[in-house]
């Protein structure tokens, strides 16, 4: 729906599952730009369902009204860094994140900041003000993230990872020596998680005794996810002093985490979607370096 005096307004298209209001407003509304914005506009009182103040604990269903009160809006402020554009249509792009930068959220310093100006010429009628990110991976991790340029790309983009029909893969650098192949099925927080995991590359070190490069491929999507299951299947991403604990790990280089991989059907024109970016260099050559100085 057109924007109003009020603010925005959104009518609820056919959905599938149980969504709560906060998850689905973060998503159609792209001058939130996150589930925490949208939780913070709910709590405000500014998020409207079918003319009543919304709660967070409701739930909502095809042919429901949202509306969003002007007052919880924000300027969108570019940010200049830049960012390697994978792939652009009129209706989604991928970029190449790099490390230590947001996807999005309540920040300036987000990859949706540094995008914006992709949508200005955007022909499309339902053309978004900027470029929305339909899913995130970490801050230190980089690599490949989508982000859709219209609102209908964005509702069929979140169905899709909603119905788990987006494939990713990470390639990470790990401590020891991994299984050549292996599934990881451990709850975290309380919910299911699975991670599949194949060993590219093995070569001893004499710091860690054995450092790997590993292609991962997340079943499902939890926070921290690959880094939780490396952790715990005694393989510590190297440069993660987040898990890292007590365990030495190679410090001041980032985290040994690229999202290398993403498979999908186009949003809106249903034709299959895969791309494919190496990882940074500095993976083999941490490798090559281990090798040699065990030598």
């Amino acid at each position: 729906m057109k924007k109003t005096k009020q603010g925005n307004k959104h009518k609820v298209p056919f959905i599938k599952g149980r969504i709560r209001i906060g998850d689905y407003c973060g998503n159609v509304f792209s001058i939130l730009g996150s589930r925490s914005a949208a939780k913070k506009a709910l709590a405000k009182n500014n998020v409207l369902l079918n003319g009543r103040v919304a709660r967070s604990a409701d739930f909502i269903k095809a042919g429901d009204i949202i509306e969003l009160k002007q007052s919880n809006t924000r300027a969108i402020k570019k940010l200049n860094v830049e960012v390697d554009i994978v792939f652009e249509d009129d209706f989604i792009v991928i970029v190449n994140k790099p490390g230590g930068i947001a996807v999005n959220g309540n920040r300036y310093k987000t990859v949706e900041n540094a995008v914006v100006q992709l949508n200005e010429n955007n022909k499309q009628p339902d053309a978004l003000p900027r470029p929305v990110a339909v899913h995130r991976i970490d801050v230190p991790t980089k690599g490949m993230v989508i982000l859709a340029k219209t609102k209908k790309a964005l509702i069929n983009m979140s169905r899709l990872f909603q119905e788990n029909k987006v494939e990713k893969k990470y390639m990470a650098v790990v401590h020891g020596k991994t299984n050549d192949k292996g599934q990881i099925d451990q709850p975290i927080d309380g919910k299911n998680a699975i991670t599949n995991y194949e060993t590219k590359r093995v070569v001893r070190s004499r710091v860690y005794n054995h450092i790997s490069i590993v292609e991962l491929s997340p079943i499902t999507g939890r926070t921290h996810q690959l880094r939780i299951h490396m952790k715990d299947l005694g393989h510590l991403i190297l440069g993660d002093k987040e898990y890292a604990r007590n365990e030495k790990t190679l410090l001041g280089k980032g985290l040994f985490l690229c999202a290398c991989g993403l498979s999908f059907p186009h949003p809106i024109l249903d034709k299959p979607m895969k791309f494919q970016i190496n990882p940074p260099p500095r993976f083999e050559k941490t490798l090559d370096r281990e090798a040699e100085r065990f030598k």
